[in-house]
């Protein structure tokens, strides 16, 4: 009885919420019809997917169909075992994500998460892994967006596909300068001790990290050591975007 009263309450406040804020395209914003959360019909051909080839380490696009890895990858070996990225980072997805960061816009998670679900949903189902990790945010910009948005799309994503997620075994300790403002070495020695785990052994041993975008891999590699040094044996990571470079 309880069970079903609270399932009752729930959907009664999903509509008053949906009443007051009503979902939008998370691209040009406008209000969508039907209640549902998902890029509109006008915006959808906007978004360029991924095409083969791709590394076989981070899944960003290559030129040549005769390499596996990309040059990125290939001069930097990678700690994690795959990656699964939804989409190129470049406009009109660009702009969105800033909104989505920086902008109060976390709602725009359920759409984005629905778009990795469609390209890669089956790929992270057959990885297994046994939680999400959100890459985490210092404590200063967490207090100052409300939330991080790679816990808000790990939870979305996490309710679609039915895995846990786990927001307590990564921390961010230092307050870096944002990556996209320093070139490859120095968004390397940038996260540098950026990463801790309060927790000398991790229970898991298959884990997926969550971030919004992946450019060198430098956030990504930086939690991937941190984790493997507490135990974890296979990391994995999946993103919105990757960039091209």
């Amino acid at each position: 009885m309880g069970s079903d009263m609270g399932s009752r309450l729930k959907r009664i406040i999903n509509k008053i919420r949906t009443l007051f804020y009503p979902p939008v395209c998370p691209l040009c914003e406008e209000v969508l019809k039907g209640g549902k959360t998902r890029i509109c019909d006008r915006c959808r051909p906007k978004i360029t997917y991924l095409t083969e080839p791709t590394c076989l380490k981070c899944g960003k696009e290559i030129d040549d169909i005769e390499k596996e890895y990309c040059d990125d990858c290939k001069v930097k070996p990678k700690s994690f075992v795959k990656g699964f990225p939804a989409m190129r980072y470049r406009e009109p997805i660009k702009r969105s994500i800033v909104n989505f960061k920086y902008h109060n816009k976390s709602t725009f998670a359920d759409c984005y998460a629905l778009e990795i679900v469609k390209t890669h949903g089956k790929d992270i189902i057959e990885a297994a892994p046994e939680v999400l990790i959100p890459v985490p945010v210092h404590k200063s910009k967490l207090e100052k967006r409300g939330y991080n948005q790679a816990e808000v799309l790990a939870k979305s994503l996490g309710a679609y596909l039915n895995i846990p997620v786990d927001n307590t075994v990564l921390k961010r300790t230092v307050n870096t300068t944002p990556q996209k403002l320093l070139d490859n070495e120095e968004r390397q020695k940038n996260l540098e001790r950026a990463f801790i785990s309060d927790k000398k052994q991790v229970q898991y041993k298959r884990i997926m990290l969550v971030d919004d975008i992946y450019t060198t891999g430098s956030t990504i590699e930086a939690c991937t050591k941190v984790l493997k040094a507490a135990g974890v044996k296979e990391v994995y990571f999946t993103s919105i975007c990757i960039g091209k470079d």
